[in-house]
């Protein structure tokens, strides 16, 4: 009786340390914005394809225990699938086919942005940066060629405007005076 509840307590504590362990990975980028406002805490934003995806823009194929740690007390964590429609469609607007996104603790300006992979140490180094920094300019890395979102129609229509009424009001109005004058008579 002793040793199945051993058994049970061994089994128990497991599986709470391995859930503690790894980050929440949220895939709703609306929920994680809200997240975000809500803590207060940046998000780190994993772009890459495959169920366990996140793993592949580490060139180790794994977060290291430091990096794990980093992302459970100081990020709200966004997984980004590529392999999904809108997962394609945020990738293309994040510029990132595969990579790492921060975002500042307001979740409204990206603080590092990177394409390509990184080694643990670089995520690492990264994380710790930007974790309680304010931003006021974006680091970003282009290792590989950045995300391209197809357009749903290939030929683009370009509008036609047969009275000045219906310009589009971004155009400049120029307009000279009703006289001219010299600097000299």
């Amino acid at each position: 009786m002793h040793t199945f509840m051993a058994v049970i307590a061994l089994t128990t504590g497991l599986t709470t340390s391995n859930i503690q362990s790894n980050p929440a990975w949220l895939t709703d980028y609306g929920a994680a914005r809200e997240r975000v406002t809500a803590v207060g805490k940046p998000m780190a934003v994993f772009v890459a394809s495959g169920q366990d995806g996140w793993t592949k823009v580490v060139r180790d194929g794994a977060l290291s225990p430091d990096a794990r740690k980093l992302l459970i007390e100081k990020y709200v964590c966004l997984y980004v699938n590529t392999e999904t429609t809108a997962g394609r469609s945020l990738a293309g607007a994040f510029q990132v086919a595969r990579g790492l996104v921060i975002s500042d603790r307001a979740g409204t300006s990206q603080a590092y942005s990177l394409s390509g992979d990184l080694t643990g140490t670089e995520l690492v180094q990264a994380l710790e940066r930007y974790a309680d920094r304010d931003i006021r300019t974006t680091e970003t890395i282009v290792r590989e060629a950045p995300a391209t979102v197809r357009p749903a129609v290939s030929y683009q229509v370009q509008p036609t405007y047969y009275a000045p009424q219906y310009a589009p009001q971004y155009v400049p109005q120029y307009r000279y005076p009703a006289t001219y004058t010299t600097g000299s008579t």
